[in-house]
């Protein structure tokens, strides 16, 4: 049991280093948008692709160490949260185990609000473009524009963007 909550609290270490590493590149996109580089950009996508496929992969070995863990230990439940876990670990595993899980909690945060501010900075630009559209071929004849996911994003008063910003 031990050694599976040794193994818990190395796969949070090395996640919380990924996350981190993720929360870095974010900021760097954040600066590549602000500064509309584009060919930045494109770098730190394939950087943040990379450093979301090691993420991944940690997160699939946790589920596993989750699973393994409640085989092990009937009051656990068939799903046990981090927090759960908790309450196996002794000693020093224990305080390890809390900080990572805190870790985690933190940078799921910063990496929440740093990806809201790109976000809303890309709608920004994104209704920027609209207003242009608009003003060059009129409201009923601008091309369609299309948010991060491909859906038809209609953007009612784009316009509207374009002559606070010019």
């Amino acid at each position: 049991m031990q050694e599976l909550v040794e193994r818990m609290i190395a796969n949070i270490e090395g996640t919380a280093g990924a996350y981190e590493e993720v929360l870095a590149t974010e900021r760097e996109k954040q600066r590549a948008i602000v500064a509309s580089d584009i060919d930045g950009l494109t770098q730190v996508v394939a950087r943040e692709e990379e450093l979301m496929a090691r993420a991944g992969r940690l997160e699939a070995e946790r589920a596993e160490l989750r699973r393994l863990l409640a085989a092990a230990d009937a009051r656990l439940g068939p799903s046990p949260r981090l927090a759960d876990i908790l309450g196996l670990a002794a000693g020093p595993a224990r305080a390890r185990l809390a900080q990572g899980r805190e870790r985690l909690v933190g940078l799921a945060s910063q990496i929440n609000e740093v990806n809201r501010v790109n976000f809303q900075l890309l709608r920004g630009a994104i209704n920027l473009v609209r207003g242009i559209l608009e003003e060059v071929f009129g409201a009923d004849g601008a091309p369609a524009t299309y948010d991060a996911s491909g859906r038809h994003d209609a953007a009612p008063h784009a316009a509207a963007c374009v002559n606070q910003v010019l």
